[in-house]
């Protein structure tokens, strides 16, 4: 069931599932809406590479612990608000479980982690439990959430419209990636508001999407991009550095502050891999790939 696939069983009591990081390879962005919302069209992909993993477990009272890059434990953690739509779904209390997360995905990147987190904890909580509520309710469920949330449930290749919650698969070519992540994040709504504050992106070219991955990088388009840039100037050298690498063009994963090199091969994603960790100064670099949809 999309990204999270095959469920590890560590136990009589528990479950855990690996929660995938995706990438936006186009996030287009609408003015806001009198509900404070942007209408968006993104094109979503799930990545294999490093993922949190995430445990659930039988309890004796709710808890949820986070270790790891930038955790957060207990109620201000996504998790526990899935627990919550898990039980409204279903319709009743459910037993007390406990959620234990170790963070590999960094935290206000763009790379869907807490989202990602929060759908594990559905899928999880669903086969500890026996609760069989197939994929339709669990997106439901997910919904409830945040707006990405269903993205994981589902995983592969989505176009995301609306605030992100209506989904439609798409195909989309297997590709390599180097995500380079810095040290300090960046808060979704601070970059939506300097979006709001800047003149507006250009209408949706309409363009398909590439058939093959060496076309890929160029098709790809984030406009929170500038955005982001404005609110952390320092993403303009790890822009420049990606660039002078290879990766044409680097992409800002969702509101950043993680930004993407598409690469066709695993070969090149290496190579400038390797030369970007000598200037990526605090930032941390990573590998992930899609193997297609």
């Amino acid at each position: 069931m999309g990204p999270h696939r095959g469920p590890v069983v560590s136990g009589p009591g528990s479950v855990t599932v690996a929660a995938a990081p995706k990438v936006n390879l186009r996030l287009l962005v609408g003015p806001v809406r009198e509900d404070g919302y942007h209408p968006l069209r993104s094109l979503m992909v799930a990545l294999a590479g490093p993922a949190d993993m995430v445990s659930v477990a039988r309890s004796a009272q709710r808890a949820v612990r986070c270790a790891g890059i930038d955790g957060i434990d207990g109620p201000a953690n996504l998790a526990w608000a899935a627990l919550d739509a898990l039980e409204a779904e279903v319709g009743e209390p459910l037993p007390p479980l406990a959620v234990d997360i170790g963070k590999q995905v960094p935290a206000q990147a763009g790379l869907g982690g807490g989202s990602s987190d929060a759908a594990a904890v559905l899928v999880a909580a669903d086969r500890l439990l026996a609760l069989g509520l197939g994929g339709d309710r669990l997106e439901r469920a997910a919904a409830a959430v945040g707006s990405d949330v269903p993205f994981f449930i589902r995983g592969g290749a989505q176009w995301a419209t609306g605030r992100g919650e209506v989904l439609t698969p798409c195909a989309v070519p297997a590709f390599e990636c180097v995500i380079v992540a810095p040290a300090a994040g960046l808060s979704t709504a601070a970059v939506y508001r300097a979006f709001d504050a800047l003149p507006p992106p250009p209408p949706d070219d309409g363009a398909p999407v590439p058939t093959d991955a060496a076309g890929l990088a160029g098709w790809c388009r984030n406009d929170l991009g500038p955005a982001a840039h404005a609110l952390a100037p320092s993403l303009g050298d790890l822009h420049g550095a990606l660039l002078a690498g290879g990766a044409s063009p680097p992409l800002l994963c969702g509101s950043g502050s993680a930004i993407a090199g598409i690469t066709p091969d695993a070969a090149t994603a290496d190579a400038l891999a390797d030369r970007m960790r000598p200037v990526a100064g605090g930032a941390r670099i990573m590998r992930a790939r899609f193997p297609g949809a």
